[in-house]
Parts: structure tokens; sequence; C-alpha cells
């Protein structure tokens, strides 16, 4: 049982890095525009808050630019560990009988989060195309833009 727990809250960790990435990238206006985009970061948001019902979180994390390649890592990660809960729910059958209710009940939610985890999986890979092309991720002004003068004279 210790080792489920610990399973959960590594989930929930995953889960606080992912939502870090999505709040991260529904401010940037450049990705918000597509309607496409919009619809898959509006999928994810319910997809995190969805899991954090399973594997609740305290933890606040942020996001770095770079870390927007990692929704593929993440996804995956979250998909290994849902397969290493679900089974190892199985194994513990030892639920008394009103317990068992709630058990069936997460393991039905583990599995209905499994396919929507491996629908986003396959969007994602759009989605980054897109990022690609755009070229959103990592590119962050800091200060002031410099007019064609400023920069001729690199004042």
């Amino acid at each position: 049982m210790e080792k489920l727990k610990r399973e959960i809250q590594e989930l929930a960790e995953s889960n606080a890095r992912l939502g870090a990435v999505i709040d991260y990238l529904t401010t940037e206006k450049n990705l918000m525009t597509s309607k496409v985009n919009h619809i898959f970061m509006l999928d994810m948001q319910d997809y995190v808050a969805a899991l954090k019902q399973l594997a609740p979180s305290d933890s606040k994390s942020s996001a770095m630019p770079a870390e927007i390649k990692q929704i593929n890592h993440l996804l995956t990660q979250q998909y290994e560990l849902m397969k290493i809960i679900q089974r190892d729910f199985a194994r513990n059958k030892e639920f008394e009988h009103n317990e068992q209710e709630l058990y069936d009940q997460k393991v039905r939610k583990i599995k209905r989060l499994k396919i929507i985890n491996q629908l986003l999986l396959q969007d994602n890979i759009l989605f980054q195309s897109m990022l690609d092309e755009k070229k959103i991720s990592g590119n962050i002004r800091i200060g002031e833009k410099k007019n064609w003068l400023q920069r001729l004279f690199r004042k």
C-alpha cells in the first residue's frame, strides 16, 4: 500500500508540472490565436483537472520555456504511472465492502484517463509541429524592442 501511495504522489507531481506548462502556454497570445491550439489547451486543462481528482497535489510549479517540449514526456510518464497504479489496485483486493465501490470508481477513472492520455499524446504531435512553426518556445524578449535606428547605432 505504501508503494501505491508513492506512485500516486509521483503522478500528482508530474501532473503539477504539466499543469504549470499548460498555464504558461495559455498566456502565449501567438499560440492561443489558433483555434486548434486553443482547443488542445482546453483539453489539456480538463485532463489536468481530472487527474488532480485522482492524484491531488499541493505543490506549486512554474514552467520554463524549455519545458514546453516536455509535454510528450510528461504524458508518457503519466500513462506509465497510471498503468502501474491500476495494476497495484488490482493486486490490493483486501478492501472492505464499503471501500470496494470507491476502488471500482478509481479503477474506472484510471481507465478513462489512460484513454484520454493517449488521445492527447496524438494531438500533441500536431501541437508541437505548430510550436516549431511559430517559434514560440524559448523566444522570450526581455526589455524594450529597439527600432531600426537604435539597432543600427547599437544604442
